[in-house]
Parts: C-alpha cells; sequence; structure tokens
C-alpha cells in the first residue's frame, strides 16, 4: 500500500498565549485599565504552527520544522505538537534563543494589551544546516512544501534558496507566505501569498488600491520579477486574487459573513491551498475552498483552526433531500471530492451507521441515492419498506457524515451516477468491484470503486426475521 504523502511546514514557530480576564476601573497609578486576570493561561500555536494546525485539521498529515529556546515556552511548544494528531515535528532547540511568544490580555474578547518577546536575528549556521539535513533527509515523504515566514530569524535568503532548489530537483512545490518586502528572498518558488499590503510594499508603489486591474498589474510584474507561477493576493473584506502565468486570472468575492478577527486567517488560506496542491487540484478550485476555511476563520476569536468539516458546512447549508438538478448545480459551484453510495436504508442500524461515516470520511462531499419506496417494492417485494421514502430521509438527514440526499425511483441509481460523476463510489464488502453499479462508467472521469468493510451480522433483514420470530 503507497503510503500518504505528508505536507512539509518550515518557518517561525510562535507561542501564542491568552490572559482572560475583566476590566472594573483604571489604575490610579496610570490612566490605564486594570485586568483581572480570571481563567488560566490559554495556549495556542501561533505563526507556522497554526499553519501546520490548520493543514491537519484540513485532512492532511503535516510534518513541521522550526526552531526554539531551551526554555518553559518551547517545552509548551513540544506538548502542543504532541497533543496534535497528524502531525509530526522536528523542533530544533537553540540554547542562545528565546521562543517567541505573543502573550494577549483579554477582556470581553477585546485585546488590551499584547506583550512580545522575542529575539529575530537568524538562526546560526549551525541550526541553519540542520534544518536544511531534516528537509534533505525526509524530502521523499512530502508532496508539498510551505515556507511561513514570519520574519522572525528561521529563514537566511541562502536557506531559503536552498530549500527551493531541493524542491525543484525532487518536482515538489513551494508555497511561500512571506512576511519581507524583498520578494527576490522567495525566488523561484512556485506560489506567494501575500496580503494586500505585502504585495504594495513588495512592488515599492507606496499604498495601491484593491481594483482587480491594478492587483493584475502588480501580480504580473512579480511573477516576471521572482519567476513565481502564481501569486495569491488576499484582500480583507475585497476577497482573494488569483494571478497565474498560465492562465486566467480569478477574482473572488470574501465568503466571511462577519469578520470578528482576522488573527492567522492568512495561515488558514495557505494551509488550505497547500492540501489542495497535494490532492492535484485545480488552483482556482483550492483558492475557493482556501476563501471559504477564511471566510470561517474571521469569525472566530484568536489564533484559530478550521476543520474541513466546518467548512464543508459553511457551503453546504441546504437542505439535504433534494433533486438531481439542485446536486448538478451546486456541484458546479463546490469542486470538491464527490463521494456516491445508495441504498435502501430500511430500518436503520449500526451496519449502515458505521457505514456511511467510513464513506464520509473518504471524500469531501457524501451523496446518498436512496431508493424510493416504488423502487424498494420492485427489488424486495410488496412488504418492503417498513418505512416510507419520508421518514427515511427525515432521519438519514438529521446525520452530519451525509451532505445531500436523492431519492430515485429506478431500481439501479447508474442515472444519478453518470450524470453526478463522483469521485468515488462506495458500496460495501460483500459486493466484488465488478459487481457494483457504476464500475465500468466511473473510469471514464478517472474515478474509482471504493469497497468498505461491513459489520457483520448486521442487516434489516435478519432485524425484520428477529422481530417476527419475538427474539
Amino acid at each position: 500500500m503507497k503510503l500518504k504523502k505528508k505536507i512539509l511546514c518550515v518557518g517561525d514557530l510562535i507561542l501564542d498565549s491568552y490572559s482572560d480576564g475583566l476590566v472594573h476601573r483604571v489604575s490610579p497609578e496610570a490612566p490605564i485599565p486594570v485586568l483581572k486576570v480570571l481563567k488560566k493561561d490559554k495556549f495556542v500555536m501561533g505563526g507556522s504552527g497554526n499553519v501546520a494546525k490548520n493543514i491537519t485539521a484540513a485532512g492532511s498529515h503535516c510534518h513541521l520544522i522550526s526552531v526554539i529556546g531551551s526554555d518553559e515556552n518551547g517545552k509548551i511548544l513540544k506538548e502542543l505538537c504532541n497533543l496534535s494528531d497528524n502531525l509530526s515535528y522536528d523542533l530544533l532547540i537553540d540554547p542562545k534563543r528565546i521562543t517567541t511568544r505573543k502573550h494577549r490580555f483579554v477582556s470581553g474578547n477585546q485585546q488590551i494589551l499584547r506583550v512580545d518577546s522575542e529575539f529575530t536575528d537568524e538562526v546560526s549556521l549551525n541550526i541553519k544546516t540542520q534544518i536544511y539535513n531534516k528537509i534533505k533527509s525526509k524530502i521523499n515523504l512530502f508532496s508539498v512544501i510551505v515556507l511561513s515566514d514570519y520574519n522572525k530569524g528561521v529563514f537566511s535568503r541562502d536557506l531559503v534558496k536552498k530549500i527551493i532548489n531541493l524542491a525543484k530537483k525532487n518536482k515538489i512545490k513551494i508555497i511561500v507566505d512571506p512576511k519581507r518586502t524583498d520578494f527576490s528572498f522567495y525566488r523561484n518558488a512556485n506560489i506567494i501569498t501575500p496580503n494586500l499590503k505585502e504585495l504594495s510594499e513588495a512592488v515599492k508603489e507606496g499604498k495601491i488600491g484593491s481594483s482587480e486591474k491594478n492587483i493584475e498589474r502588480l501580480s504580473k510584474k512579480i511573477l516576471k520579477l521572482h519567476n513565481f507561477e502564481t501569486v495569491i493576493t488576499t484582500k480583507s473584506s475585497n476577497g482573494i486574487s488569483i494571478i497565474n502565468r498560465y492562465s486566467k486570472s480569478f477574482h473572488l468575492p470574501s465568503k466571511a459573513k462577519e469578520v470578528y478577527d482576522v488573527s492567522g486567517a492568512g495561515d488558514t488560506v495557505v494551509a488550505y491551498i497547500a492540501v489542495g496542491e497535494s490532492k492535484h487540484k485545480n488552483i482556482k478550485d483550492s483558492v475557493e475552498f482556501a476563501n471559504e476555511a477564511a471566510g470561517v476563520a474571521v469569525g472566530k476569536f484568536g489564533t484559530s483552526v478550521v476543520s474541513k468539516e466546518e467548512v464543508i458546512q459553511k457551503i453546504g447549508n441546504k437542505p439535504k433531500v433534494c433533486t438531481l438538478q439542485d446536486v448538478i448545480l451546486e456541484l458546479k459551484e463546490k469542486r470538491i471530492n464527490v463521494g456516491f453510495t445508495n441504498g435502501c436504508f430500511d430500518l436503520l442500524h449500526q451496519g449502515h451507521i458505521d457505514y456511511l461515516k467510513k464513506s464520509k470520511n473518504k471524500c469531501d462531499f457524501l451523496i446518498l441515492g436512496l431508493n424510493s419506496d416504488t423502487s424498494i417494492k420492485k427489488i424486495k417485494g410488496s412488504g418492503r419498506p417498513i418505512l416510507n421514502q419520508n421518514e427515511r430521509s427525515q432521519i438519514l438527514s438529521s446525520f452530519d457524515f451525509i451532505d445531500r440526499i436523492i431519492i430515485f425511483n429506478e431500481v439501479t441509481p447508474i442515472k444519478l451516477i453518470k450524470k453526478i460523476k463522483p469521485k468515488y463510489i462506495f458500496k460495501g464488502d460483500d459486493y466484488t468491484e465488478e459487481q457494483v453499479i457504476g464500475n465500468k462508467e466511473i473510469k471514464e472521469w478517472a474515478g474509482k470503486v471504493i469497497l468498505i468493510k461491513c459489520v457483520e451480522g448486521k442487516s434489516t433483514s435478519k432485524i425484520i426475521e428477529r422481530i417476527k420470530n419475538g427474539s
């Protein structure tokens, strides 16, 4: 079995901490608020750590490489890494440095003060060599490399050049989230993701407007100057612009319904683009999904992680039972990995639930073709179904691992499969691949059939038999 490759995230790791309390008065010593801290400090990974956490939340495996000091804050970051699923790491200890920390004091979700502890000089030659050697020794494990540059000392021009050259040699895409005004620092990277301010500073034209025409002009200038393939500019409430050397430009509106806190939203965008690239998605599709994720991120307080499930829920907030035409129109907008399964699902039992959960874990969007009452009678006889199609569809709609339900009258779902063209067709392993309806057709659009291991001894027929026998 081929191992699933990880996304490598290299960059400045930051400990974000929050002291939460209440302000009731102004200090008599100076005109400043007095914060009475009520909760134990909250610690989360910031900087490259937030990118890594969002990559894992988006459903991929991530390996994080960074530098910490030999101090208590470094120990906390290691503990946070150990608590994270699907995250491996190499945190190099430099005893001459302190671990970067941003300590925020908060009252009622309003920041009162932020205290930064950091040492931003470039890391030593020894540490740079260790970073490069770590990457080189594990290069075959990675599908995409993210350089999360917060300009806190991890990166130097020579180290970045060596990493990019190594990635190019191994045909691995490099995505850069920049914090420097000189983009030549990242020359030859595949994708760079500045915000509007960073883009304007890089071209040294002062403050620029957010017009699509202006961003296209500046981005094309950046592409040519530094040999990038794509410039993806985040524009806060004005959305995201994608300027690619080889294809037409795209400008996506913001998906944020309410901007609560922009902390870490850029990290979320970079993480989701990296996941899309690792799955060989079209760049526009990757950025569209990343844009939706950013819309979730800015609705949260502080440095936050956005799960794939939150994004799918956000973009899929529609009635689950719908027509085939509704689904086809919706999928034209989503452009995510679609899974399809079908069945009667009469008298729902443990085997059904297990099967559907496992199916959803293997795709972004699960569509269930539900046999209508008429269809079931044709297959199982006049005594079935036990529950009518309205009852069955309402019960199934309550599960978050099912995204859409289409009720169909035919004996088989082949009509749905041909129209939807799912990436995956799921069926229980009590079938062979050749027995699965649609197994030939799905190959036409490079999809595949996946057989899900069934829970033994669970079936509606057996439940009905037990009821009849009174057992």
